[in-house]
């Protein structure tokens, strides 16, 4: 079989860097490289929707949790699905008719000040490293499945995107989700069909009478309702704050195509959420599996060797989307937010050309460091979306429904959420909430702020 994965793999990452080649057309210019001209039609937006998402944390970190916990190791790809829902029914109207390329976009105009998107802009940055290393942690997964250096893998996965997403931008992104978004799906889907078609539930169900798999293997119990809320919340108060948003929302031709798309891509998530974590409770009752490698057990264990190949060369390369749109991201915050917004550079598409490079180096360099040092995709990508939500959620969605909110409530929100993750990041011990704690005191914190502190034209 491994001969036949690299060689899949291989003419795969070729396809992936050609349809990068097509779009460079679309990268031209720096507005071109983060927006595509507002060219994405549904097909384009679901593909990313979904491609954003169920390529390395909803896959295999979701099978790797249902190794551990059974069908509760769907949260993370429940919580994704419910991020479309939330963007599709609250935010994106809101976005494009207002054109907010960024949070920061939304903040400097509501709030009158240039510090709450500054604070955004620096939280976004640090939280796209973990995000990204968590992707990364697919091509470790990979690797080490198939008994090679996980090193090495994250180094491969790297390498590849890095060069592919210098072509063609978020166009190249999107593009390329939809082709993975199509076979991950159906890999999916024939997985979970070839397992149930040769008795997988009558298998778990004897693996756990013989105590050689969980209890809750094939149910929603291995998590208690905090538990299943923690690793949820986050994800979606971190997401729905997310540079990804943004873009993806202002890239469509309209405001009803970004709408539909993110509808559509709840529809198609809620019941493929499931899947990777029954496969990976077939994975730990049958081939003894744990962690981030199971999902890749069982394909390769149950699947033609062909057909394996191409679902993990899909997922590999809808990793490399993901990542593709993470440097769009840093793009967005660091360079138009920070020099072309904040600092009011002027600079010319050359000079915008050579500081997107230096900072994607820097970027997967960063991100590499961190997937090479984390143990578990899902709970690195909980991590980074605390992280997220909680200096980013408030300010943004209390901007929009209370109009006292000021530019100092805003930013003692921020710090406030912030200092709340990065204690519990160096163990002090907290409530939990189910993860939405951080934004209770961040919550607090912008309303007595505001009050104390208001904006000069509340005040007059």
């Amino acid at each position: 079989m491994l001969p036949t994965i690299i060689a899949v793999v291989v003419i795969y990452f070729l396809a992936m860097v050609a349809i990068g080649w097509y779009g460079r057309r679309y990268s031209k210019t720096f507005d071109g490289y983060l927006s595509m001209g507002k060219t994405g039609g549904i097909l384009l937006l679901v593909g990313s929707c979904i491609g954003s998402n169920i390529g390395n944390g909803f896959v295999v970190g979701g099978a790797g949790e249902g190794a551990m916990v059974g069908l509760a190791g769907s949260a993370y790809g429940i919580a994704c699905a419910c991020t479309a829902l939330v963007t599709g029914v609250f935010l994106s109207d809101f976005i494009y008719k207002h054109g907010y390329g960024s949070l920061a976009e939304f903040t400097r105009e509501r709030y009158h000040s240039e510090v709450p998107g500054l604070i955004y802009d620096i939280a976004t940055a640090c939280a796209s490293f973990g995000l990204v290393a968590g992707q990364l942690m697919a091509g470790k997964a990979l690797f080490e499945a198939l008994g090679l250096s996980g090193t090495a893998g994250v180094l491969a996965i790297a390498i590849v995107v890095f060069l592919y997403s210098q072509l063609a931008g978020l166009w190249g992104a999107y593009a390329t989700s939809v082709v993975q978004t199509a076979i991950i799906m159906l890999g999916l889907l024939l997985t979970t069909g070839v397992l149930l078609g040769n008795g997988a539930i009558g298998t778990i169900k004897a693996a756990q009478a013989a105590g050689a798999a969980s209890p809750t293997a094939l149910n929603f119990g291995g998590m208690s309702f905090a538990g299943f809320m923690g690793m949820m919340l986050p994800v979606v108060l971190g997401m729905v704050t997310d540079q990804n948003v943004f873009l993806r929302v202002n890239s469509a031709r309209s405001a009803k195509v970004a709408k539909n798309a993110h509808l559509l891509s709840f529809l198609i998530m809620i019941p493929l959420a499931v899947m990777p974590a029954f496969i990976g409770s077939y994975g730990a009752s049958v081939y003894g599996a744990g962690g981030d490698t199971a999902f890749f057990d069982v394909i390769m264990g149950e699947l033609p060797a062909i057909v394996a190949a191409i679902i993990i060369a899909a997922i590999l390369a809808a990793v490399m989307s993901t990542i593709d749109c993470g440097f769009a991201t840093m793009g967005a915050v660091i360079t138009r937010d920070i020099l072309l917004g904040t600092m009011h550079k002027d600079l010319s598409e050359k000079q915008l050309a050579r500081i997107t490079v230096i900072l994607n180096v820097s970027f997967i360099a960063i991100s590499v460091a961190l997937a090479l040092s984390a143990s578990s995709i899902l709970n690195l990508l909980n991590a980074f979306y605390s992280f997220l939500a909680a200096a980013c959620f408030v300010p943004f969605v209390g901007g929009i429904l209370w109009k006292k909110g000021s530019a100092k409530g805003a930013v003692a929100a921020s710090l406030v959420g912030v200092l709340c993750v990065v204690l519990g990041w160096v163990g002090v011990p907290l409530p939990s909430l189910g993860g939405f704690f951080p934004c209770i005191p961040g919550l607090i914190a912008y309303v007595i702020v505001s009050l104390a502190a208001p904006d000069k034209a509340q005040a007059a």
